[in-house]
C-alpha cells in the first residue's frame, strides 16, 4: 500500500497567510487605550478609581477625546469620588477639553479645580506649554477674584482680617492674646479703683498702696500687649490681604519675652 506525502514546503505559504490575515488585529488591539488599561472602551467605567485609570491610559495615548469621556463622570459627580480622585479628573477633564477645542469648558473645569484646591498646578514636564500658560491665567484670574472678595477695612479688625485672609490657627491666637489681655487690663483697672480713696489713699488706713503700684504695672503692661496685638494684626492682616492665599515666602512674627517684645518679619 502507497502512503502519499504532502510535501512540507506547500504548509509554509499557508501559515504565512494565517499569520498576516491575523496581524492587524493583534496590532489594533494592543495600541488602543482600552487595551492598556484594560476596559472595553465603550463600556462606562464603574467606578472613579476605573475612570481615572482610563483617562490616565488615554492622556499618555494621546487620545484626548477620550480622557474627556472618562474624567467628565468623576469631574461633575456621576461617579461617587473623593475630593482628591475628583481634582485629578478635573485635571484631565481641563486639558483634555482644551486640547479638543472647547476652551470654555476648559476654564470652567480648572475654575473648579482651583475652588476645591487653590493650590493646584499643572505639571510642565508632562503639560503642553499652552496648557500650562492657559491654567496659570485662569489662576491669576482666581487669586484676583478671591483677593477682591476680601475687604480691606476686615484688617484694621484682628483677628477678623486673619480669618478673612484665611489664617485661622493665627486669628485664634491674636484673638487670644487681645482678650486675655484686654481681661487683664480691665481687672487690674477695676480693683485699683476699688481701693481708692477720696484721699489718693488705697486701701484700709493707705495699706494697699504697694499692691495698688504692682496693679498699675499689669495694667500698663497688659495694655501694651493689647496694643501690640492690635498692631501685629493689622500688619499681618494687611500684608496676608496683598499676598496671593497660596503664596507662603514670608511671614510675619510677634515675639513676646520678659522684659519687652517685636515684631519678626521673613521672607
Amino acid at each position: 500500500m502507497k502512503r502519499h506525502m504532502i510535501p512540507v514546503r506547500l504548509f509554509a505559504p499557508i501559515a504565512t497567510l494565517l499569520v498576516v490575515g491575523a496581524a492587524p488585529g493583534l496590532v489594533r488591539a494592543e495600541e488602543t487605550p482600552a487595551a492598556v488599561n484594560g476596559n472595553n472602551a465603550n463600556e462606562a467605567p464603574p467606578t472613579a478609581f476605573a475612570a481615572l485609570v482610563r483617562a490616565a491610559a488615554a492622556y499618555e495615548y494621546g487620545d484626548m477625546a477620550q480622557v474627556v469621556d472618562a474624567a467628565r463622570p468623576v469631574a461633575e459627580g456621576t461617579l461617587p469620588s473623593s475630593a482628591e480622585q475628583r481634582a485629578r479628573a478635573l485635571r484631565f477633564l481641563g486639558i483634555g477639553l482644551f486640547l479638543t477645542n472647547r476652551a470654555l469648558g476648559a476654564d470652567n473645569a480648572f475654575a473648579e479645580l482651583l475652588r476645591i484646591d487653590p493650590s493646584a498646578r499643572l505639571d510642565p514636564t508632562t503639560t503642553r506649554p499652552e496648557v500650562v500658560a492657559f491654567f496659570e491665567n485662569i489662576r491669576h484670574q482666581h487669586v484676583a477674584r478671591e483677593r477682591a472678595s476680601r475687604h480691606f477695612i476686615w484688617n484694621l479688625l484682628p483677628p477678623v482680617g486673619q480669618f478673612r485672609n484665611g489664617d485661622t490657627t493665627k486669628g485664634w491666637i491674636v484673638g487670644g492674646v487681645e482678650v486675655v489681655a484686654l481681661a487683664a487690663c480691665v481687672a487690674s483697672r477695676l480693683v485699683s479703683y476699688s481701693w481708692h480713696h477720696t484721699d489718693n489713699t488705697y486701701g484700709p488706713s493707705g495699706t494697699r498702696a504697694s499692691d495698688e503700684r504692682a496693679l498699675r504695672v499689669v495694667e500698663w503692661t497688659s495694655a501694651g500687649v493689647l496694643a501690640a496685638a492690635y498692631i501685629y494684626g493689622v500688619i499681618d492682616g494687611i500684608v496676608h490681604y496683598y499676598r496671593p492665599a497660596d503664596d507662603s515666602s514670608s511671614s510675619l512674627t510677634l515675639l513676646v519675652f520678659p522684659g519687652g517684645g517685636g515684631l519678626r518679619l521673613t521672607f
